[in-house]
Parts: C-alpha cells; structure tokens; sequence
C-alpha cells in the first residue's frame, strides 16, 4: 500500500466516525493548550521580572566597592587596593567585556544666566558604549575629549535663575538645552551668584572652567538621568584642582568648599572618596553576556571587594516564584496525558469495531507494517489537528488575559513616566513550532501499543468478528 493511499484512508476513517473524532481532537488541543498557555504565563513572570530589575541597572553590569579596604580577603590575605592596576586584573578575568573607575564630583555650574549645583561623574570615554548609556542628541564621548560632557535628561530642571526675588523660584524654562549654552563650573559653592550678607568667603577664588555639553542622555531610570558624564582623566584632573584649592583655603577634606549657612559653617563640594591614593572606591565592571555575572562577582569577592548588581535580585525572584511556575507545568502536562490517554482509548475501540475489517485488509496482501502505518497515522493526524488548534486558542487565551489585565507575576512597574502594565503572558515562536511538533509526536506514541495490537490480531479471529 502507497503512503498517499494510507494517508488518504486514515483520515476517510477518522471522518467515518466525526463524533469521536473530534472529541479526541478536542481532548488534544485542551491539552496542548494548556502547555502552552501555562508555559506563557511562566515565560512573562521571568521577562517582567527581567523588566523590573533592568529598572534598576544593567543585569550585565557588576558595580565594585572598596568598602573593606584595610580588611582580609576570604583566604586571609590583606585585601588590595582597588587601583589602576587593580583594574586591569579584574578586566582579564574571564567574561569580563571592560572595566572602568567612577568619580564623583560636586560642582557649581553656569550656563547662561541660569545656575545649578551638578553631580559629575568621571567614567572612561571608551565604557559610554558599553555601558549602554542611551545617547538621544549629540554625540557619545569620545578617545581625545578633555572638557567635554554628556548631559543627563533632568540635568537642566535643576538650573534657576540666581537674581530672581529671594522669596520666588524662577526655574530654567522647559526648551532649556545645555548643548546650545556656553557653560562654565567652578568648585566655589558661591559661584554665579551672589553670597548671603555675613556669608564668609574663601581667600582664594577658583577660576571657572569652561566646558562643553556634546550630547544629551535618554531617560535610563539610573543615576545617569539626574547626572553629568566627563572623561575620566579630565574628572581626575579636576579632583586635583579642587583638593589644591581646599588646601589654599584651609580646609583638608576633598571636594569644593564655600562657606554659608545652609549646612552650618561650610559646604563641602565632590567627596565622596575618590582619593586615588587610596584607590577607588567604585568601579563598574560589564560582563561579555548574563551568564558570566555570576562567575565574575565570585571572583571579585576573592579580592576582598563587595559587588552587586541586579542579577542577584533577578535569581531571587526566581526562588521565589519556582514553585509557581512548577504547578503551572504541571497542570499543562497532566492536561496533555490525559489527552494521550483519550487518543489511546480512541484507538483501541477503533481496533475493536474494525477487527472484521482489519482481517479482509490481510486476507486482500496488506502488509503488517501497512496496516501499523495506518493506525499511526490516524493517531499522527489527531495530533496535528489538535496540535493546530491548541496553538491557536493559546494565542487567543494570550491574548484575552493580556487584555483584561490579569496580573501574574509582578506585571506592573513604575516608570518616570508613570505606571506600565507588561504582559502577563507571552508566547514565543519557537514555543509554538514546539508544541506544534510535540503533539503529533506524542500522538504518535499514545498509538503506538493499539497499532500493535492492530497488527498482531489474527485472520482467522478475525474474520470471525460480527
């Protein structure tokens, strides 16, 4: 018998008997949508949680501290300082795609007539794009800048006009853009304005520098957004500047100083213990890929170093919603067994009512294996129709619980712009072309004992068979 003969006659037989037919095909497609569907539903809880820990950071980026200087390593030795040279070790260790200081620096800045008090942060020119700081205007920084910088989003909601009336705030106005402003800073606290009547003042003034803003930041849900970006050795640079000129007024500690009456007797600018005498005290370090995070912070660890980053929050999540996302599995197969259970019982009463038939079939020259390959593949097209169907009212199921908001999972964070719902199930392509596949496959299987049956039956009892 011709494969296209075998192929034709199963599916004539499973219409002889439409009522049956599609109750097993039914059973099908209720268990293999509901794999699929449970599998959705765990598939969104792990890209919403995805979602939410990329509010915090880059999952790919490892911040290191310097918390312990001084202390013991886990083995015992002294912990060493996180220097240049340190660096350059934690940038060979395996999976680690660059590494860069931070420093933190406080300023006074002008642009205009408009002044704000700006965190700077030095980071190295070559990291920007690493770091996957989104640049929406300008341009990123870049080898060979000296005086230049890249401007967080919110940056220019924090300029204000120093000669307003003392009892009224005029703020910077909305198109305000600092890329189209000559800018200047200085680490005078008193800078571009002037001071409060018995205001003391520092003997050395500190002369401005001008510097220029080349590109804006998008909004990034980090420090970035609130923040100014300048080459590293630039930043370094000036930390030098601003720890002479606190020498020359007399005061030891790092950063900018003006003396006022906000805080007491002084402010004090920058600081936040950048001193690369005693090394750094933070350093970002980005992986190659998520998967070497893990191994890298362990490494980091031996050093003696704290680290973080967001990946350790992301396999918390996980823990805590394994258990979660088992039942939901569980309920899907046990869906699809007891769908196989009814595709073999199908079969076997098949075989029963047709044992007369199946008999004349082998009297007539069938072959053993003809008459399996034509119980197989009434099993195999059961499955593909209920494979088919399954799939489609998985992604009709999607989408209604997607619509009407059915929260699973923590399918709601919080954005700048306010609260956004994430999808609480989601199916993607190669789940589908899997459940597609893996219907008529263990179609296939739940046939395979009652083709066997079919084959093995005897002639003569056969015929025998009212």
């Amino acid at each position: 018998m011709k494969l296209i003969d075998t192929l034709f006659l199963s599916i004539k037989n499973l219409w002889r008997r439409k009522l049956r037919t599609f109750l097993t095909v039914l059973g099908v497609m209720i268990g293999c949508c509901a794999i699929v569907v449970m599998l959705s539903l765990g598939i969104a809880m792990e890209r919403n949680f995805m979602a939410q820990v990329n509010q915090m950071g880059n999952i790919m980026q490892i911040l290191v501290y310097n918390f312990n200087q001084g202390g013991k390593t886990p083995d015992g030795n002294d912990i060493p300082t996180l220097d240049d040279n340190m660096i350059l070790k934690l940038e060979k260790i395996k999976g680690v795609q660059g590494a860069t200081p931070v420093i933190n620096l406080s300023v006074k800045m002008m642009a205009g007539k408009y002044v704000s008090h700006a965190n700077i942060l030095g980071i190295k020119a070559d990291m920007i794009e690493l770091l996957d700081i989104p640049i929406i205007s300008g341009r990123a920084l870049q080898e060979g800048d000296t005086d230049h910088m890249i401007v967080g989003k919110y940056v220019a909601q924090s300029f204000y006009n120093p000669k307003a009336s003392r009892y009224s705030w005029e703020p910077a106005p909305e198109d305000f853009d600092l890329t189209q402003e000559k800018v200047t800073i200085s680490w005078d606290w008193n800078y571009g304005e002037k001071p409060q009547r018995g205001e003391s003042q520092p003997k050395v003034k500190a002369k401005p520098v001008s510097v220029e803003a080349v590109g804006l930041i998008g909004e990034s849900g980090s420090e970035y957004d609130w923040s100014i970006i300048m080459p590293f050795e630039t930043v370094k640079q000036y930390q030098k500047e601003i720890e002479k000129w606190n020498k020359k007024n007399g005061n030891s500690s790092g950063g900018g100083m003006s003396y006022g009456m906000v805080y007491g007797d002084m402010y004090i600018m920058g600081g936040s213990g950048n001193s690369t005498d005693k090394g750094y005290e933070r350093v970002i370090v980005k992986a190659e890929n998520i998967n070497e995070v893990v191994n890298i912070m362990d490494k980091i660890k031996e050093y003696g170093y704290e680290c973080f980053s967001p990946i350790q929050i992301l396999d918390d999540m996980k823990q805590q919603s394994a258990g979660l996302r088992q039942i939901l599995l569980g309920i899907g197969i046990m869906s699809f067994i007891i769908a196989a259970i009814g595709i073999a019982n199908t079969m076997y009463m098949s075989i029963y009512e047709r044992t007369r038939e199946i008999g004349i079939i082998k009297v007539i020259g069938a072959r053993l294996k003809d008459i399996m390959r034509l119980f197989m593949l009434e099993a195999w097209w059961i499955g593909v129709f209920g494979g088919v169907l399954g799939v489609a009212l998985s992604y009709l199921l999607s989408y209604l619980l997607n619509k009407f908001n059915v929260s699973l999972g923590g399918s709601v964070i919080w954005t700048p712009e306010g609260e956004v719902r994430l999808n609480s199930s989601y199916i993607p392509i190669w789940l589908s072309a899997i459940a597609l596949l893996f219907a008529p496959i263990a179609s296939l299987i739940a046939g395979l004992l009652p083709s066997r049956r079919a084959m093995k039956l005897s002639v003569i009892k056969a015929l025998r068979q009212d």
